[in-house]
């Protein structure tokens, strides 16, 4: 078979001997393609056998690296079918993490991110320089409140102001409502600041209304929206980036049980980094080294280098570091990351002595530094 017809993945998986890790790799192989004894399988479906290429010890005694050649015709074109051979039946079973794919795993994708990181400076007019952002917040204030917020973030010229993954249509702010104030909430203050403010609202709800929702938003103005994927299926991404309306920021809220686990699911930096922007995410939101949640400083850089990394035909996407960024680390972070990167801030700045806008000033300025 033709190497462009096939793509290789390649897992970690924890085993006590070499034979054990080979009979989990077969396991795989069979599992994820034909489901089935092998000597059970028809002559005319053993092509779609995947074929185990090598298994290879790491520093830790216990875990195997494992590398599996799959047949692209499995796939076709079918992003939920792609998923469901990454990680479909052996998500049930302890031990496995899939490390990386190779680029022939996307290469027939004619996406990726429609904006990525130069659509996103386009639309802010902002060539160089870390971006700036916030989280509408919290649920059970008004659209009203949540406006003069916007207002407020928006008048010191902060760069992207997004709903809080958990505003969706609440009867306190239902979605039209919402959307409609805060676009002319940022809007008047933008008007204040001299600059360009990006409005996202949050469009996750049932995934046979995200289109109609992703329409309604730009149409009320909004400049992009933010999508939690994992809510609503992975593919929603894919089929809205197409529509080529506005970018899409994508929340990892619900995914966590893929990507915390040392020895299970997938790494961070494959399934945020590497799929999610296949799919077409133009910004992508994971949580920050010292935050709320628990990744490493060097799990971070790698998801910063993985979205911006030449990966196919596809733009970079731009990552946003999250969930507990106060604003005294703001300088460390700068020196760590650089840039290309959405700066995503919320509760330090709600919790500023000054008042939002005040806050808001000061995050600049700390961005701006990187620049003098």
């Amino acid at each position: 078979m033709k190497r462009s017809a096939l793509f290789t993945l390649t897992y970690r998986v924890q085993a006590q001997s070499e034979h054990e890790a080979e009979q989990i790799a077969h396991h795989i192989r069979t599992e994820q393609t034909v489901e089935m004894p092998l000597e059970s399988v028809p002559k005319s479906a053993k092509k779609s056998i995947a074929e185990l290429i090598s298994v290879q010890p790491t520093e830790n005694n216990s875990v195997w690296t494992v590398k599996i050649s799959f047949p692209k015709s499995i796939i076709h074109d079918d992003v939920t079918q792609l998923i469901n051979v990454l990680f479909g039946n052996i998500s049930l079973l302890p031990g496995i993490k899939i490390v990386d794919g190779d680029d022939h795993l996307f290469s027939s994708f004619d996406q990726g991110p429609v904006f990525g990181v130069d659509g996103i400076r386009t639309l802010l007019n902002k060539k160089k320089g870390a971006i700036s952002s916030t989280a509408l917040k919290p649920i059970g204030l008004t659209e009203n409140e949540l406006a003069e917020r916007a207002f407020l973030f928006s008048k010191a010229g902060i760069d992207i102001i997004k709903d809080d993954h958990g505003l969706t249509n609440q009867s306190e702010a239902t979605f039209k409502n919402r959307v409609a104030a805060c676009v002319d909430a940022v809007r008047k203050g933008e008007q204040h600041s001299g600059k360009k403010t990006l409005y996202f609202p949050n469009i996750t709800t049932n995934p046979t209304q995200i289109e109609q929702k992703f329409r309604e938003a730009i149409e009320l103005g909004a400049d992009g929206v933010l999508l939690s994927p994992q809510l609503t299926g992975l593919e929603t991404i894919s089929s809205l980036a197409k529509l080529k309306l506005a970018p899409i920021m994508a929340h990892p809220a619900f995914s966590g049980s893929y990507v915390i686990h040392e020895s299970h699911g997938f790494t961070p930096e494959f399934y945020y980094g590497k799929l999610w922007r296949a799919l077409g995410a133009d910004c992508i939101i994971y949580p920050n080294a010292g935050g709320r949640f628990g990744y490493s400083l060097e799990t971070c850089l790698a998801l910063n280098q993985q979205m911006h990394t030449d990966f196919c035909h596809f733009k970079p996407s731009l990552p946003s570091p999250a969930g507990g960024i106060n604003l005294d680390s703001i300088p460390d972070l700068l020196n760590r990351y650089g840039d290309d990167i959405v700066y995503l801030v919320g509760g330090s700045l709600y919790n500023h002595s000054d008042g939002i806008e005040e806050a808001t000033t000061e995050f600049l300025k700390l961005l701006e530094g990187n620049d003098e």
